[in-house]
């Protein structure tokens, strides 16, 4: 169970803070409720129960922004993040919650995208919104995780995962 100001993953959501712990205030819904604010949204809460179906977990830790930080660093020469997925797939990996699953799904399309640009043309736009989500989900974590910007974040991670 998570306590009041924990920072967790919600769903595609992303992070989240736990605001309160109590029962709505919408006629007819009874129990307790996690009040979660999206740390990238201010413009409403989210009420799920404490023991909800959609996945949530604690956000990653610092330890665990280096050792991804250092594999994407190292990505080019990484067989494991270079290895074909699916397009069915890439829901599945976005719903996993898995850090280095959304790392490697980041790098496998902008794999596709630098293939793309070679012959001048543009990435697929179903490809593109998925590259959109995974690195929302994951570079916001990391951000919030090393409490640094996410734009920050975003350029260092892209500046390994991007190249050639």
């Amino acid at each position: 169970m998570f306590a009041v100001d924990d920072k967790v993953v919600y769903g595609v959501v992303g992070v989240c803070t736990v605001s309160d712990i109590a029962t709505p205030p919408i006629k007819g819904i009874s129990g307790d409720y996690y009040f979660l604010q999206p740390f990238f949204d201010n413009r409403g809460l989210i009420y799920t129960p404490v023991d909800n179906k959609v996945p949530m977990r604690e956000i990653i830790s610092k330890k665990e922004c280096d050792k991804l930080r250092s594999k994407a660093k190292k990505c080019k020469d990484d067989k494991t993040l270079n290895e074909r997925i699916p397009a069915g797939q890439y829901d599945e990996c976005i719903k996993s919650q898995d850090s280095l699953v959304l790392l490697h799904l980041i790098r496998f399309l902008y794999n596709i995208k630098n293939e793309r640009a070679k012959d001048l043309r543009k990435m697929k736009s179903a490809d593109s919104r998925v590259l959109s989500v995974a690195r929302k989900l994951l570079y916001g974590e990391m951000a919030v995780a090393l409490d640094r910007e996410v734009t920050e974040v975003s350029e260092e991670m892209d500046s390994f995962l991007s190249v050639k």
